[in-house]
């Protein structure tokens, strides 16, 4: 089932993810991004929620079990410097409909999502 969204056509499923998304442009993070936030989101990324087995070590979309995966993982280096903060975070949140990235507001505090954003900015400049 489908519903028309202005000139898209966006399935049902995907209408919880959508709903909000347009003010997650003007978000922004609540913590700064500080050598321990930072340091929070690289452990999270690489150790608690494992994204470096999807997205690699150096955010490339080349980890482990991205070649199993349709479509390929993002590659982070590229896709995090187009988004603001608050799209990152909500990505991280929602996940990413019609990819394997999954949501994570119900497994991670909203503390830990925003360390993961300022963690993938650092990643993204060569530095993780």
């Amino acid at each position: 089932m489908a519903v028309l969204a202005g000139a898209a056509l966006l399935p049902v499923g995907s209408l919880r993810w959508a709903e909000g998304f347009a003010d997650s442009y003007d978000l922004v993070a609540p913590i700064p991004s500080t050598a321990e936030t930072v340091a929070r989101g690289r452990a999270l990324y690489h150790q608690r929620m494992r994204c470096a087995s999807c997205h690699g070590a150096r955010g490339r979309g080349d980890g482990p079990l991205a070649a199993s995966l349709t479509p390929p993982p993002a590659d982070l280096v590229l896709h995090v410097p187009q988004h603001p903060d608050g799209e990152l975070f909500w990505y991280i949140s929602r996940g990413s409909p019609g990819t394997a990235m999954p949501a994570w507001d119900m497994s991670l505090s909203e503390e830990d999502r925003w360390s993961l954003v300022h963690y993938l900015r650092e990643l993204a400049k060569g530095r993780p």
